[in-house]
């Protein structure tokens, strides 16, 4: 199965990773401790993310850029980072991640689920399903 590019987000960190999508520190550690690569989601990060985002293969956040939280404390963990995308938003409360087509939000493209695998690349900012 060929690889689906999602989207383009703002390349924070070097280097790619592959995992399965999760949303929350504890699910990220849990997942890690069995031996699943998994890339922590969020809106943006809190320093209780920080233990997840050691064991995480790579972060992904929807806000930041280049000097946010999340993209400072990837680079010094030696972890890929996309800090940025407005075309993304996570839903905590669904466990998801949608991609709209456009920055208009009126339609979603792809919606993410807790589990699913994805590949980025903290370099170019591309993010791609599989």
């Amino acid at each position: 199965m060929e690889k689906q590019l999602l989207v383009r987000g703002v390349g924070a960190s070097p280097g790619s990773a592959t995992g399965a999508v999760v949303f929350r520190a504890d699910d990220a550690i849990t997942l890690a401790a069995k031996g699943t690569s998994v890339v922590l989601v969020r809106i943006d990060v809190t320093p209780e993310d920080v233990p997840a985002m050691q064991v995480s293969a790579g972060v992904i956040t929807t806000r930041g850029g280049l000097t946010g939280d999340a993209a400072i404390v990837a680079r010094t963990l030696g972890k890929p980072c996309i800090a940025g995308c407005p075309t993304m938003h996570v839903d905590y409360t669904t466990d998801t991640l949608t991609i709209w087509g456009d920055s208009t939000q009126e339609r979603a493209d792809v919606v993410l689920a807790k589990g699913e695998v994805i590949t980025f690349d903290g370099g170019t900012g591309e993010i791609w399903r599989g």
